[in-house]
């Protein structure tokens, strides 16, 4: 998607000199890049300037050099031009799915379904698709593969009824409707997700979308949010699209959150929409040579790292095991962007910053230690009571614990192995 802004900025961090011109050269190749992934000129050019007028201002933060100044500003620049994260709360509700031919609807039902089965919800798929003959035989062959619920009417042509037996026959925590599709939103479309919006009251309507459309993406999402009121994208095709970061920035432009991003075919190819994922893949991962020999210090098996699911318990224990012993601001230090400290937002894990994080997590149940995206906003403010923070403060913990897990998950156990190093490092895209 932005695969060339880690390039620009790695050629950034290899400058000697953080000069004027080396900014002007950084803003140029980013206003490039950005416009590759087709995202709206007018938003490149405010975001340059931005970014070259920040960069450029004689007082400095404290503790940082020019360098990493310049680094940190594009790292926020990025993330705010991405949007927010994704609040999906995990509670029964009703589902609708709608968007055009091609948008991988069918599919993305299967996937939102396996999503909330896996977090303990029964999940029901109904299809209200009565136009695509193979709707009805590809959402049932979902629903048996994944364990849910389905009800669908293969010889009907009137989705309004499907969608009322639906919701009697299906005794479901989730229930979801996949809807039919077409060439465009015309008015016979307009009318049947109306129609449906009012039969089934969904707390949900999500718009599904695929990443190759750029930043038509915006236009699309404003036209589905007039006819049946979205309140949630999903956008598909991620893992091939190069346009796929116009669609994200064209879709928060329009003022429609993105919710959910598919990222390949199978069913757990899901994830809840988070912008720091994205500018954590920017702009590079740490050294982890350098990494590796920091986490060898400590009385943890480095290898217990990798063990099963990387929770926010495991970084909890983390964390720990290196407050008063000094080592944290040295292992910060070792978290490079293209051989430079990477972001003040990251790196400032000060063990006063841990000893808060300690407390906040301490508030937290221990289903939200194990699984930190069932932690929504009603959950963070109960949280950040408990823990005499602010909901802000929960956040950047739960941020801060995404990048490390985003890291933790680019290689395996067998790569800690010294002969395994370089391995371990192309996968880190090193």
């Amino acid at each position: 998607m932005f695969d060339k802004i880690k390039e620009s900025v790695q050629k950034f961090s290899s400058k000697s000199v953080a000069d004027e011109e080396a900014v002007n050269q950084l803003v140029k190749d980013i206003q490039r890049d950005l416009i590759r992934a087709d995202v709206d000129v007018s938003l490149v050019s405010e975001l340059s300037d931005e970014i070259r007028e920040e960069a450029l201002k004689e007082d400095l933060p404290k503790g940082l050099s020019r360098k990493e100044h310049v680094l940190e500003i594009v790292y926020n620049k990025l993330e705010e031009l991405l949007g927010e994260e994704a609040e999906v709360e995990i509670e029964p509700k009703t589902i609708l799915l709608c968007g055009l031919y091609g948008a991988g609807k069918t599919t993305t039902a299967g996937k939102i379904a396996d999503f909330y089965r896996k977090r303990e919800l029964k999940p029901g798929l109904v299809c209200a698709d009565t136009d695509r003959p193979a709707a009805y035989d590809q959402l049932k062959q979902i629903a048996e593969n994944i364990g849910a619920e389905f009800y669908g009417e293969k010889h009907t042509e009137d989705p309004l009824e499907v969608v009322r037996n639906g919701r009697e026959e299906l005794d479901v925590d989730v229930l979801i409707v996949d809807s039919a599709g077409r060439n465009s939103l015309n008015e016979n479309l307009r009318e049947e997700l109306s129609e449906i919006d009012e039969v089934l009251e969904p707390e949900d309507k999500y718009l599904v979308m695929p990443a190759d459309i750029g930043q038509s993406a915006r236009d699309q999402a404003e036209s589905f949010d007039e006819a049946v009121g979205i309140n949630g994208v999903v956008v598909t095709k991620m893992d091939s699209s190069a346009k796929g970061g116009g669609a994200l920035v064209a879709c928060q432009r329009s003022g429609a959150s993105v919710n959910f991003i598919g990222t390949g075919e199978q069913m757990d190819d899901l994830k809840v929409y988070d912008p720091v994922d994205f500018v954590s893949d920017m702009l590079g991962q740490p050294d982890l040579g350098s990494l590796l020999e920091k986490i060898e210090e400590m009385d943890t098996d480095p290898e217990d790292i990798l063990e099963g699911e990387f929770t926010l318990k495991d970084f909890q224990d983390q964390m720990e095991s290196v407050t008063g012993s000094g080592m944290m601001e040295e292992m910060m230090q070792q978290l490079p962007i293209g051989g430079n400290q990477i972001p003040d937002n990251i790196s400032n894990l000060t063990e006063e910053k841990i000893g808060s994080y300690s407390v906040i997590m301490d508030s937290m149940t221990n289903e939200e230690m194990k699984d930190p995206s069932i932690i929504s906003k009603s959950r963070s403010e109960r949280i950040a009571e408990g823990s005499g923070t602010t909901r802000g403060e929960v956040r950047e913990l739960i941020k801060h614990y995404r990048q490390t897990k985003n890291m933790v998950d680019k290689f395996d156990k067998g790569s800690m192995k010294r002969g395994n190093m370089q391995d371990m490092l192309q996968k880190l895209g090193m």
